[in-house]
This record gives structure tokens, C-alpha cells and sequence, in this order.
């Protein structure tokens, strides 16, 4: 008997694992916008069936956009259960564990997009991570249906002119409320 739907959990009507997100910029001008999204797997895969033909397994990934709020003049910050799905078993091969997997953060100026993101047990491993975007990609049109490529600390891009670059970080915690 297959029960709910993995494409559309259902939320956990009691989530317990708040976290904090919070964003920091210092782009060269304001932002139109700033929303964070979390990303969450299926973390055990043997709950869900093998797909036919292809012998593999099909997993759905879920995405939540959570508000961002303005903390300081460069600083957002927004909240999230690691646990806000509900656990389920959909295919009678027992019971599919959910939890947050990455971390994203996504800016707007001037109708250009600037997003970056991490995988949440690096994050709370290692703490912060920094990527780094192009000054001149601020407010240039030309990225406006792509959005601006961001760049890591180890590109030689950045490593040969850090001056041209402005910084982005994104770090999460455990928050108690």
C-alpha cells in the first residue's frame, strides 16, 4: 500500500531542529531582494522503490523558500526545521527519513540574480563559506537571465584581482528559540 507522496510530503506537525541562516554581502549597492532556500533529500534511499528499466532508484529532492530578514546594514537572517517534513513510508519498503541537505541564498539588484549556496554538513562542519562575485556584475544587464557566476576564494580569476570582487557568506547554527 503506498500511503502519501514523496514528490509532495506532508510537513511534520511538530518540528523540533530550528536552525538559523544567515547571509552576509557587501555588494557595491543595495538589494531589490534576499530570500533563502533549503534544499531537503530523502536521506535513507532504500525506502523507495528501484524505477523500472533503469534499476536505479528515484529520489525526490523538496526546496522551501524561508524569509530573509535585514539584521544589520549586510547581514540577513531567516530560520528553518531540518525536520519540517513529515517522515513517511510510500512505497511499503519502510520509513523515508527527510532533512535538510543544502543551503541557498538568492539576491536581486537591479533584475540581476546573484545566488549562493552550500551543502548544510559543510556548513556545520567548517562553519562560514565565502564565494565571491564580480563588482562590475552588479547592476550589468547581461546577466539578467543567467544571473552572476560566482566565484570560489581558489579561482585564479579571483586570486589574480580580489579588488574586482565583493564577498557573500553563508552560514548556518543551531538556534534555540
Amino acid at each position: 500500500m503506498t500511503h502519501g507522496s514523496s514528490s509532495n510530503p506532508a510537513r511534520n506537525p511538530h518540528p523540533v531542529k530550528r536552525y538559523e541562516v544567515t547571509a552576509t554581502s557587501s555588494a557595491p549597492g543595495p538589494w531589490d531582494s534576499v530570500e533563502g532556500y533549503i534544499g531537503y533529500d530523502i536521506v535513507n534511499t532504500e525506502c523507495m522503490p528501484l524505477a523500472p528499466f533503469l534499476g536505479e532508484r528515484s529520489l525526490t529532492s523538496i526546496g522551501v523558500f524561508i524569509k530573509m530578514d535585514r539584521v544589520e546594514e549586510n547581514t540577513w537572517r531567516g530560520y528553518f526545521y531540518r525536520d519540517a517534513l513529515q517522515d513517511e513510508d510510500y512505497a511499503d519498503l519502510g520509513v523515508c527519513h527527510w532533512d535538510a541537505t543544502s543551503i541557498s541564498v538568492s539576491t536581486t539588484a537591479q533584475g540581476v540574480r546573484f545566488a549562493w549556496s552550500a551543502p548544510l554538513d559543510e556548513l556545520l562542519r567548517h562553519g562560514p563559506i565565502k564565494s565571491y562575485f564580480k563588482r562590475s556584475a552588479y547592476g550589468d544587464q547581461s546577466f539578467a537571465s543567467d544571473g552572476a557566476p560566482n566565484y570560489s576564494p581558489l579561482r585564479p580569476e579571483y586570486k589574480q584581482k580580489p579588488g574586482e570582487f565583493f564577498p557573500v557568506t553563508i552560514a548556518v547554527s543551531e538556534s534555540v528559540k
